[in-house]
C-alpha cells in the first residue's frame, strides 16, 4: 500500500487489525491508480465505527454499496425487512452498535462519493432476487408469530408453518449456487445469491465509470459489505484488468 497516501494507509492498517469488522484488499487499476476496498460489517462497535470514519475521510475518491431499492421490484419493502431488525438492535443497544461507515462516506462534506450500483437496466435477476428475499422475510417474521396466529386462525399458521418448510428446503439449493457464484447465472440456482453476484458486477462496473469520471484522483476506496469483497475483487481482476496490490 506504498501507494496510498499516508493518512489512508495507516488508517487500512487499523481497519486489517479489526478483523471482526473489516476485510481489506487493495488493487491497481488499469490506469495506475490504487483503488482500496473496505468490506465491513454493516453493525459495528464505537472503535471500529471510528476506524471506517477514518479510511473514508482519508480518501477524496469514494465509492460505496447502495441497493438501489426504487428501481427494483419490491426494494423498498425489502429495505425495510432489512433494516428495521438493525435498527433495533442498535437501539436495543442504548447506540453501543454503530452503523455503515457506508453512511459516514456520504455524509462527508469534501471530495466526491459515488453509489456504484446506479445503472439505466437494473439485471432481471435482481428483481427476482429481491422478489424472493421479501417473501422469505414476510414468511420467516409470520412463522415466529405462528404460535401467536393459531389461536385465531389455525388454518392460517398451518399454511405459513408449510410455506416456512418449503422455503427451509429450498435453502438447500444455497449450496450448489455458493459452488457457482462466479458464474452470472448461479442466482438460477438459488435467487438468495443473486443478492451478492448481481450486486458484484453492477458495483465492479461501477467503480470503472467511478474512475473514468474522476481522473484527477490519484487513489480511491470503496466501500462495500464484506461478503461482496471476493467476488468483486474477482471481476476488477479478470474483467477489467485490475491487478491485485495486497492479497491479506
Amino acid at each position: 500500500m506504498d501507494g496510498l497516501p499516508e493518512p489512508a494507509r495507516k488508517a487500512l492498517e487499523r481497519a486489517r487489525a479489526l478483523k471482526l469488522s473489516y476485510a481489506v484488499r487493495v488493487v491497481r487499476a488499469p490506469d495506475g491508480r490504487l483503488v482500496a476496498i473496505l468490506g465491513e460489517a454493516h453493525l459495528k462497535l464505537a472503535e471500529a465505527a471510528e476506524v471506517g470514519r477514518d479510511v473514508v475521510a482519508s480518501f477524496e475518491l469514494r465509492g460505496v454499496e447502495t441497493f438501489q431499492r426504487k428501481k427494483i421490484f419490491c426494494g423498498r419493502a425489502l429495505g425495510v425487512l432489512i433494516n428495521v431488525p438493525r435498527t433495533l438492535l442498535r437501539f436495543a443497544s442504548l447506540g453501543a452498535i454503530k452503523g455503515s461507515t457506508i453512511t459516514e462516506a456520504k455524509q462527508l462534506p469534501s471530495g466526491h462519493t459515488v453509489e456504484l450500483e446506479r445503472t439505466k437496466v437494473v439485471p432481471f435477476g435482481l428483481h427476482v432476487t429481491s422478489l424472493y428475499m421479501t417473501a422469505f422475510f414476510i414468511v420467516a417474521f409470520l412463522a415466529i408469530l405462528a404460535p401467536f396466529i393459531a389461536g385465531i386462525s389455525p388454518i392460517l399458521a398451518a399454511a405459513i408453518t408449510l410455506v416456512a418448510l418449503a422455503f427451509q428446503a429450498h435453502m438447500l439449493l444455497v449450496v450448489p449456487a455458493i459452488l457457482f457464484r462466479r458464474y452470472a447465472w448461479s442466482w438460477m440456482i438459488h435467487p438468495m445469491i443473486g443478492i451478492l453476484t448481481l450486486r458484484d458486477e453492477l458495483m465492479a462496473a461501477g467503480t470503472v465509470v467511478m474512475l473514468d469520471d474522476h481522473k484527477r484522483d490519484t487513489a480511491a476506496v470503496v466501500v462495500m459489505g464484506r461478503a461482496h469483497v471476493a467476488g468483486y475483487e474477482r471481476l476488477l481482476v479478470q474483467k477489467y484488468g485490475f491487478t491485485r496490490v495486497s492479497e491479506r
